[in-house]
């Protein structure tokens, strides 16, 4: 466990050593002054709030899948390419350990970005409006879940493939599995006429994640009550898709040659 923990400390220190948290502090000023700005053009209406949380929850959502498939498709071809791995799987140390290792360091620099960018936010929105709304952190929870889980599905093609072939399928699984069945079936059936596609779609859906679990932006927005067992739920939900890919690449990184 020790082991496990030292390695996702490692992995922190590496994309922090990448400058990967620039991005984010350019994004966080960007969150900071969003409400302002919006509020410039707002022509005195008071649904600045409205909309700030909507763009910027937008904003959020696909700056960690972004992040989520960047890091998570590249984090152990990197360690491979630069011979890096190879002290650390000298020691006494699993692969399969290496492989979650390197997921909690992922996961824990997405998740911190994602919650720092929705302070950043949330601040802006009270700097004006004089009023703290919490329940922004229960939908960037579900989006650090929804990053967490892609950058799992990432890190799982990326044993399998190339980083950017690894990055593109991880993007299919993250594309289909959030497809709505209002999507499906109004646009592609009613509208397209493309029940093959449609077919093909929900298929797919049944064997990979539904990320529209994750995604709590119009309930925050418009100011609905979350269940806070619904957290819990998402929460097991994500842990065990990440458990089920971190086993896959696991047993295929265990005969692995290297």
């Amino acid at each position: 466990m020790l082991s496990l923990l030292e390695i996702a400390r490692v992995q922190l220190l590496e994309n922090v050593r990448r400058q990967v948290h620039l991005v984010t502090l350019f994004m966080a000023a960007a969150m900071l002054m969003l409400p302002a700005y919006v509020n410039a053009f707002s022509m005195g209406l008071q649904a600045f709030a409205l909309v700030t949380k909507d763009f910027g929850l937008t904003a959020i959502s696909y700056y960690g899948v972004a992040m989520a498939l960047l890091l998570g498709s590249s984090v152990v071809p990197r360690d491979i390419e630069r011979k890096t791995i190879y002290p650390i799987l000298s020691r006494p140390l699993g692969r399969v350990s290496y492989l979650g290792g390197q997921f909690l360091g992922t996961a824990a620099l997405i998740t911190a970005s994602i919650f720092l960018l929705t302070l950043c936010m949330g601040l802006g929105i009270a700097s004006l409006n004089h009023e703290w709304d919490s329940n922004l952190f229960a939908a960037a929870w579900g989006y650090s879940l929804e990053s967490s889980l892609l950058a799992a599905i990432c890190m799982c093609f990326s044993v399998f493939a190339s980083p950017p072939l690894a990055g593109v399928l991880g993007f299919f699984v993250y594309v289909v599995g959030g497809m709505s069945n209002a999507f499906i079936q109004f646009f592609l059936r009613e509208d397209r006429g493309a029940n093959w596609a449609a077919d093909g779609v929900e298929m797919l859906q049944r064997f990979i994640p539904n990320f529209s679990n994750f995604r709590l932006k119009y309930p925050v927005v418009h100011g609905f009550s979350i269940d806070p067992h619904y957290h819990a739920a998402e929460s097991l939900y994500a842990c065990l898709w990440i458990m089920m890919f971190l086993l896959i690449a696991g047993i295929r990184f265990e005969v692995k040659d290297l």
